[in-house]
């Protein structure tokens, strides 16, 4: 029966949601160009109806499941005069869904969803391998959702160019839709759009078909190479899934997998637990690169080689490997000694047959391959390279497992687009559609992109923001977000996620594939699709698949299912691959390059620049630089001695396509003949986070591509780096990478740990000590464990921070002055080793909870206190602002309002109604989360209870993706927060001042021989920044 006639949900009459009504609402578009006509402030000239529409309550997901899709009470005043049937107004209920567009992977994810928000997001461990955690750009997907610059009507062109440039009009659906449908009527069309996979993916390809238009799917970041090069020698298809969690040699050849490739959530989790010390083992971890990334800085020991040599590293690798174990190469693969290569790649070939040596005698060792910094003109040889390594380690099928990762849809190659622009500027195309990309900004300025789509008659946008490209387009067709759409994602295997509407859309704006078969209907095929809209058509799908409506409601529950005969087959591990087309496997030139190498790299809060609008992630220090809103060159101390530049200086890169400027940072992570700089910053437009901040480093590089994948070559740039001759601004938030011997982080050889471990007992029965001034009879002392060898930097914590306690993003004007206000930080600490290196620990700091807190006596209004359960709060209404208590905590953990900031429409709307907004002259602090703390207390109580483990967490604590953060109750001795803290490795930070922390930091383990002291050596700090 039809679905969608009457009902806003597509579980039909299972759910009780009210009627489904067009209602646009005509908004001024702020900074957006737009000519619109009506108020210039975003409440102005809105119905107190449409107001409510916005508010109105959503269904019910995965914790009450009585509901399936968001009601619409836009004709009721008082939308819960009538409670709708299982929720209670101002409590939070939970959806199950999925971000198919998040980065580098689909993440399924719960959502709390009060009174028609989207307030907070958490994981989903029904459907996700993860189990735990969320990204830090994943959590930032809200900020995407109330984004004040999303496009939030159908735009046209305008003749008019102002100093920003094109301008638009706003125009009625009904007129887009007709425009597009003559346009595409016109013959000759494409259909762009970003990677797209399940239901989505087969509905783009059968309307490309129906309607005569070419479909062409791009993705940045592409992962073709990988999916030929595991291919070629151990046979599948698609891409590779990594299960790390039972190695006991990990050696990554350049992929940041921790951070920004394939998979790096499931990946973070398995490298976890290969890892976690407490249960006997500890995987070691080498790292093959030019310069130590996110995932590089949590290694034991680094190759310093020069970019793109990691294949020729591996596959010298792969030949110690088969001398030690009798074990044969693939034929035609040549014999490649580490001598041989030695002088090419720039590490000593001692150091390659060690770690041949090293990866033979390892019982269940693997190897990661390249990634896309690494990616150059011998790509896909690089990929054969180490699944050839792969195979004689023996790790095919027991830690490497091909064509079991999460599809990645059919994408089109570099190549591909080489083409596509070729035929554009030979007027082959007459009507682009663009969905769901932005190849203005993703493609380099050398491939001509732009150019090209300005010689075309038609260009349409189906975009949620006006990005680079879509800015550029003849129309813009806004679409709903991901948390308004219905959606699924393939994870790989045979799990699929679902994804459902958390909420009614924000704006005139409608779902990418709707709009679709709206041209298709205009154009009198409808009956190809026989579908009133896309969510029947994902219905019917899933409805077919699972074998029923029941397991249809389950799925939808749950947030996705596994879906029989949907994945493809794994490899049997068997040398398959004919190697005759990679004939002599030329991995690396004959000589090194000339001149300075460029390393350009995706970052975890930006990707390939998707996440640059989103003031959370801007205002995020980057994982090594520790660097907010804006790009940096990132360069070895000894060639900024030779420049005679410091950090902040402003350093001029030049190479055969171009030039750009930024300041430089000093890091000893690099090579010295190398610099490095970040993608993601440098857009045209995109909104007024994104709009010409930073550099966009694609600007330095030619259009070359990999013969052999067809994939873009991001590494084999030469440059030639120079000092422009004056100061910029780099707003740095960590002052020194040396904790000058205080020993705020304390790490320890492998050996010692586990000795300690051995010996260590941990007393079940001695009770953690509460504050001195809390009730002695209260059965709760609220506690953190942090484990700094599990902690990896991403800073996945300190955004789940901003999201869920309403904290303000200052900007870079006040972030230089000190006056960010994130309760959570991530430090990052060199420890130096016996051999002259160091290693990186990863510390987060926030609020240590003390119970004799240094904080409380010098409050002169008793605004600072301990509650009965010792836990310090901070009385917002009570505090003068003498800043006196963040004077006196030695942590530096609480922040000062300076102002009262202000969260533009509709970023209000994902506040927090559990947690106060502060103004001007308040100071505040981490809390423990003492909301959830408290919603915990009273559900206990109604059951006549006390609060037991696990009943409640805090929000960085969820959304560690390794579980590096547990809290709880200290003073319940079976508790996993008071196991832990009293771990043999536990230690409270600056524990010589006597303020009892409740914070308990576990020291970090590394194979790295360390010395006696196991701390730094104090040095001189290299970053000095304008800033800090």
């Amino acid at each position: 029966m039809p679905l969608l006639t009457d009902s806003s949900c597509a579980c039909g009459s299972a759910c009780g949601g009210g009627e489904a009504k067009d209602s646009p609402r005509q908004l001024p578009i702020a900074e957006q160009n737009v000519t619109q006509t009506g108020s210039d402030t975003p409440m102005e000239g809105r119905s107190r109806r449409d107001f409510l529409k916005v508010m109105g309550v959503s269904g019910v997901g995965a914790a009450t499941f009585t509901a399936c899709g968001p009601p619409d009470f836009a004709d009721k005043l008082i939308p819960h005069l009538v409670q709708e049937e299982g929720i209670t107004p101002g409590v939070s209920e939970t959806y199950a869904t999925v971000i198919h567009d998040a980065g580098p992977e689909p993440v399924p994810v719960h959502a709390q969803v009060r009174d028609g928000r989207v307030l907070s997001l958490g994981p989903n461990p029904r459907i996700s391998d993860n189990g735990s955690g969320l990204s830090a750009l994943s959590h930032s997907t809200l900020q995407d959702l109330y984004d004040p610059d999303r496009a939030q009507t159908p735009l046209q062109r305008t003749e008019t160019v102002d100093s920003t440039g094109f301008t638009f009009q706003a125009q009625t659906w009904e007129a887009a839709t007709d425009a597009l449908k003559t346009a595409v009527d016109a013959g000759n069309t494409v259909l762009l759009t970003g990677r797209v996979t399940g239901t989505s993916a087969a509905f783009m390809a059968e309307w490309a078909r129906v309607m005569g238009v070419e479909h062409i799917a791009y993705e940045p970041f592409s992962l073709d190479a990988l999916a030929l090069g595991t291919s070629d020698i151990s046979g599948g298809s698609g891409l590779p899934r990594f299960d790390l969690s039972s190695a006991d040699h990990i050696a990554c050849f350049g992929a940041d997998f921790l951070g920004t490739w394939l998979a790096p959530m499931s990946q973070s989790r398995g490298f976890s637990e290969a890892r976690d010390i407490e249960a006997g083992h500890h995987a070691k971890f080498s790292f093959v690169g030019p310069r130590m990334s996110l995932t590089g800085a949590n290694a034991d020991e680094w190759f310093e080689a020069r970019a793109g040599a990691e294949g020729a590293i591996a596959l010298a690798v792969a030949g110690v490997v088969a001398a030690e174990r009798g074990a044969q190469l693939p034929q035609g693969v040549p014999q490649l000694s580490p001598e041989s290569v030695a002088d090419i790649v720039g590490v000593s070939a001692d150091r390659i047959r060690a770690l041949g040596e090293e990866l033979a005698s390892a019982s269940a060792a693997v190897a990661i391959p390249p990634g896309i910094e690494s990616q150059d003109g011998n790509a896909r040889q690089a990929q054969v390279a180490v699944a050839i390594l792969n195979e004689v380690l023996g790790a095919v099928g027991q830690r490497v497992y091909p064509s079991e990762g999460a599809p990645g849809g059919t994408t089109a190659t570099f190549a591909d687009m080489m083409k596509l622009i070729e035929r554009i500027e030979a007027g082959s195309v007459t009507t682009l559609i663009v969905a769901g990309t932005d190849p203005v900004y993703s493609l380099p300025a050398s491939a001509g992109f732009m150019a090209a789509m300005n010689k075309v008659d038609n260009t349409f946008a189906l975009s949620s923001h006006l990005d680079d490209t879509a800015s550029s387009a003849s129309w813009v067709l806004p679409c709903n977000h991901v948390f308004e759409s219905w959606s699924d994602a393939e994870l790989g295997g045979e799990t699929w996620a679902l994804g459902q509407p958390l909420m009614n859309p924000l704006w005139d704006t409608r779902q990418r594939e709707d709009v679709l078969l709206e041209v298709a209907a205009a154009a009198g095929q409808a009956s190809a699709f026989d579908t009133p809209d896309f969510a029947t058509l994902l219905k019917d799908s899933w409805v077919m698949r699972l074998g029923g409506e029941g397991a249809w409601l389950e799925a939808l529950r749950a947030g996705g299912a596994s879906v029989p005969g949907a994945s493809t087959a794994s490899s049997n591990g068997v040398m398959s691959a004919d190697l005759s087309e990679l004939t002599t496997l030329s991995l690396v030139d004959s000589q090194p390059a000339s001149g300075v190498q460029l390393v350009v790299y995706p970052t975890a809060q930006f990707y390939d620049g998707r996440g640059a609008n989103r003031s959370w992630m801007q205002e995020l220090p980057d994982a090594i630089t520790k660097a907010v809103w804006n790009s940096w060159v990132e360069m070895h101390p000894d060639m900024a001695a030779s420049l005679n530049v410091k950090t902040g200086d402003i350093v001029q890169v030049e190479s055969g396509q171009g030039t750009i400027e930024a300041p430089a940072y000093l890091y000893r992570g690099i090579r010295p003949d190398t610099v490095a700089i970040p993608l993601g910053q440098g857009h045209a437009a995109y909104g007024r986070n994104a709009e010409g901040r930073g550099v966009n480093p694609l600007d330095l590089l030619a259009s070359t591509t990999d013969k052999n994948s067809g994939v873009f070559a991001y590494a084999g740039t030469s440059v030639t780096v120079t000092s422009a001759g004056r100061r910029g601004r780099l707003v740095v938030t960590q002052g020194s990478t040396d904790d000058l011997g205080r020993e705020i982080v304390h790490a320890m050889n492998v050996e010692d740990a586990l000795h300690e471990i051995e010996e260590h007992e941990v007393d079940l029965v001695e009770m953690v000590e509460a504050a001195w001034d809390s009730d002695p009879n209260s059965p709760y002392r609220w506690g953190m464990v942090i484990d700094l060898n599990a902690c990896t930097g991403c800073g996945a914590c300190v955004t789940s921070c901003y999201a869920e306690n309403n904290i303000p993003v200052v900007g870079e004007d006040l972030a230089a002055q000190r006056r960010e206000m994130s309760w959570m930080r991530v430090h990052r600490y060199e420890e130096e080793t016996e051999d002259g290196g160091f290693v990186t620990v990863q510390q987060p700091m926030l609020c240590q909870q003390c119970g004799d807190a240094p904080c409380e006596p010098v409050c002169p209004v008793y605004a600072t206190y301990h509650n009965p359960e010792g836990l310090n709060v901070q009385v917002y209404n009570r505090c003068v602002g003498t800043r006196y208590c963040a004077n006196n905590c030695p942590y530096k953990v609480r922040r000062f309002n300076w102002f009262t900031y202000d969260f533009d429409y509709p970023l209000n709307l994902q506040l927090n109604p559990d947690i106060t907004v502060r103004e001007t002259g308040v100071m505040e602090k981490c809390t423990f989360c003492v909301h959830r703390i408290n919603k915990a207390k009273i559900d206990a109580k109604d059951e006549g209870r006390l609060v037991q483990d696990g009943d409640v967490t805090s929000a960085c604590a969820q959304s560690c993706p390794v579980n590096g953060i547990t809290f709880g109750n200290l003073k319940d001795p079976n508790s996993a927060v008071s196991r832990k803290a009293k771990s043999a490795r536990g230690y409270h930070v600056l524990g010589e001042l006597g303020v009892r922390p409740a914070v308990t930091y576990l020291e970090d383990v590394t194979h790295a021989h360390l010395p006696a002291s196991g701390h730094a050596a104090e040095t001189d700090d290299s970053t000095d920044t304008e800033a800090h």
